[in-house]
């Protein structure tokens, strides 16, 4: 009978214990894909855990690896999170134990990737060539920065910036504050014949305490 009693204990603890993981919900909350585990060597990485079962403050998280180091946790609503510098130099593997602060159980160990971070870049848009059809440089609304080809998401946003354009007819210098490509801006595009290039310079970027930063100038065709 003693036996029965302990299989039962045991086989609900496992339930539990699995019910936890199940529900458990880790993420980067810099990286694009919640889904995806990556953590970004040089850049702002912020381990958020929610969920398990469990209230935030019985989280505790723990890196197992040194090349994973985490910060103090602290807890916003149902979240935990804790900063994360990742140092792949000092091994491949980067993975993260959470843990029942109350009973030091092991609830789920996750494995991080890491990934480097390109160059921070300007775009109009969605538009990501040197070229592009009239009518859809004309869809755009904001001038937007951007890292290309990777899942890093840091809030950087345009603070400002100068667009040029030069046709036969003339030209103009527009300055603009912001992000919006303006009302000159669009008319300009308009009525420039195919072929014209379109020029965004001293384009300035910032981001949530980080200093301004210069961005390359950016150049579009008209097609």
């Amino acid at each position: 009978m003693k036996r029965f009693l302990f299989f039962i204990l045991l086989l609900a603890s496992a339930q539990i214990t699995f019910a936890q993981t199940d529900s458990l919900h880790v993420w980067n909350k810099w990286c694009a894909r919640k889904d995806t585990m990556v953590l970004f060597a040089l850049g702002n990485n912020m381990i958020q855990v929610y969920g398990g079962g469990l209230k935030p403050a019985d989280i505790k998280l723990k890196s197992l690896d040194q090349s994973l180091r985490i910060g103090n946790p602290e807890i916003k609503g149902d979240t935990v999170s804790v900063l994360a510098m990742p140092y792949p130099k000092k091994g491949k593997k980067m993975r993260l134990a959470v843990l029942n602060k109350k009973t030091s159980r092991q609830i789920k160990v996750i494995e991080f990737a890491c990934d480097s971070i390109p160059k921070l870049v300007a775009q109009v848009g969605k538009i990501t060539g040197k070229e592009a059809q009239r009518k859809d440089l004309l869809a755009q609304t904001v001038l937007k920065s951007a890292f290309p080809g990777s899942l890093y998401s840091y809030p950087y946003s345009i603070k400002q910036y100068t667009f040029k354009i030069s046709t036969p007819k003339g030209g103009a210098t527009i300055p603009v504050k912001g992000i919006f490509l303006t009302k000159d801006i669009l008319q300009q595009i308009k009525d420039a014949p195919a072929g014209t290039v379109v020029e965004f310079d001293d384009i300035k970027a910032t981001c949530p305490e980080c200093a301004v930063r210069t961005l390359d100038d950016l150049k579009i065709k008209i097609k």
